[in-house]
């Protein structure tokens, strides 16, 4: 498996420092966490949310497509590099 080294800022440093389980190494905390960022999760998510039972159809479709093509452009993207 080949490494690469990213840099990231010290806020986001921190952030995924939180997100990190204890047995992680920031590595496996990274594709964990993008691994789990998908729409069929999202949508599980809100269908398991207390306080989005108001979100209107209209509403939850714009979030889904935005969803979607951020998705497809990060799927590009990862897949050029």
């Amino acid at each position: 498996m080949a490494l690469k080294k990213i840099s990231v800022s010290e806020k986001v440093y921190l952030l995924l420092k939180k997100l990190r389980l204890p047995s992680e190494s920031f590595g496996d905390a990274i594709e964990r966490i993008c691994l789990n960022f998908t729409t069929e999760n999202l949508i599980q998510w809100f269908d398991n949310s207390k306080g989005w039972e108001d979100i209107s159809k209209s509403e939850f479709n714009e979030y889904y497509n935005s969803i979607q093509k951020f998705q497809k452009k990060f799927k590009v993207e990862i897949e050029n590099t």
